[in-house]
């Protein structure tokens, strides 16, 4: 019998529990946009240590979009990119589909500001090339950025709008990864679109916890965000992700404390230790998953990340954020 847990990254866990208030303001945001057909007041950012689901959340929330009939476009950013075509590319391929060969002026414009990223629509099929103009100083480069992705988001809305679709709903990712003088653009440039009026606009992002220190350094308005914290599960929504998937297999733990004291809370190491134990216990409907499968898998886990993922972790830290490591483990342990 397959596991039911689902380690991998930004993979949605069986049973998705603990991030209801997150969902429940998303939601409310994308009802707000619908009915009033103009932006979100707020871009809506997700924040906190790897592991916890952010792009989970972030996936739920995108899947809301759609179901009520949202455009969405997505876009993970990292540090060798240009996060800011990387965007503009997301949202021209997400409008694509609804291209009007007509010239209308919303369509015009929105061709011409693909054209100033070098990104060209044609026939529904996006096409995204390196700028073939001359550079020009990074400030002014910046503030052309900066009217031409905000237009592109906007004017992305009022399309879909005019589609009969609720608007446009943008997703971004790994916020904190883009250098700092592309998130002066992004950023800049989703509150430009925000206000711009009559666009059904709504952005969702999701980043570490220093992201609003990066954001804000980047643009201080963004301070007026709605940065929201995912923690670790409390104890009743981690029992739940550990045993639900299991019992709706009709199996059972016996018991799960093993687990779930060495997962802390963690959405991800939940999944991974109950995947790890799965294998280890090869369970059947109608057995029970015993206490030394459990303890086994712990063991193994424990092993691999001391292997693998705290050893880069390790060599990363420079030797104050060692010591301060150091520190921490002898008063805790």
């Amino acid at each position: 019998m397959d596991s039911p847990y689902h380690p991998g990254f930004g993979a949605r866990p069986a049973v998705l529990v603990g991030r209801e208030q997150q969902l429940t303001r998303a939601s409310a945001s994308l009802t707000r946009v619908a009915n009033s057909g103009t932006a979100a007041p707020s871009a809506m950012v997700l924040t906190g240590a790897r592991g916890l689901g952010k792009t989970v959340t972030l996936g739920v929330i995108g899947d809301t979009a759609t179901e009520r009939g949202f455009i969405t476009a997505s876009v993970a950013f990292d540090s060798v990119s240009d996060n800011v075509q990387l965007l503009a590319g997301r949202v021209a391929e997400a409008i694509a589909p609804l291209e009007n060969r007509r010239a209308t002026d919303v369509w015009s414009r929105f061709r011409q500001r693909l054209a100033g990223l070098s990104i060209e629509v044609n026939a529904g099929v996006v096409k995204i090339a390196s700028p073939s103009s001359p550079r020009r100083s990074d400030d002014a480069q910046s503030t052309v950025q900066r009217q031409v992705l905000a237009d592109l988001l906007a004017g992305g809305a009022q399309i879909a709008a005019t589609h009969g679709r609720a608007g446009l709903a943008i997703f971004l990712d790994e916020l904190q990864e883009a250098p700092r003088a592309q998130l002066v653009v992004i950023a800049n440039a989703i509150q430009d679109a925000l206000a711009s009026g009559n666009a059904p606009l709504a952005v969702f992002a999701a980043g570490l916890p220093q992201t609003p220190e990066r954001v804000m350094e980047a643009a201080s308005f963004t301070e007026r965000f709605d940065f929201r914290v995912l923690d670790r599960l409390d104890a009743a929504a981690a029992e739940r992700a550990l045993i639900e998937p299991a019992l709706a297999l009709g199996i059972t733990w016996d018991p799960a404390a093993a687990a779930l004291q060495a997962a802390g809370g963690s959405p991800y190491l939940i999944q991974l230790l109950g995947d790890e134990t799965w294998g280890l216990a090869t369970p059947d409907r109608g057995d029970t998953i015993a206490p030394a499968h459990a303890t086994a898998a712990v063991q193994e886990i424990q092993e691999s990340l001391a292997a693998g993922m705290f050893r880069g972790r390790w060599g990363k830290a420079s030797p104050g954020e060692r010591d301060l490591m150091v520190a921490i483990a002898q008063v805790v342990d």
